[in-house]
């Protein structure tokens, strides 16, 4: 078993912040955090892995610029990571 933690839909951050009819606008994809240790249990999950610049979401105590145990997957929708994070 993997830890998963379930980030769904990101969006960019606001242009004005203190604006708040600002649309939010998304960034396309379905965003999950797991582990390093997660991912050397699931390497078929390689091909999912992103590296954004700066993660908005660690595990705790993880560094969001050089994160060591957080790694972060992206998939075209909910449903495709329902199917590519089914226990195997």
């Amino acid at each position: 078993m993997i830890e998963i933690d379930v980030i769904g839909v990101m969006y960019r951050d606001p242009i004005d912040p203190t604006d708040p009819e600002e649309a939010l606008v998304a960034y396309p994809g379905w965003r999950v955090n797991i582990t390093a240790g997660g991912l050397e249990l699931r390497p078929d999950l390689e091909p999912f892995v992103v590296t954004p610049a700066r993660l908005r979401r660690v595990w705790s105590g993880d560094d969001p610029i050089a994160p060591s145990v957080t790694v972060v997957l992206k998939f075209e929708s909910e449903a495709k990571a329902l199917v590519a994070l089914a226990p195997r």
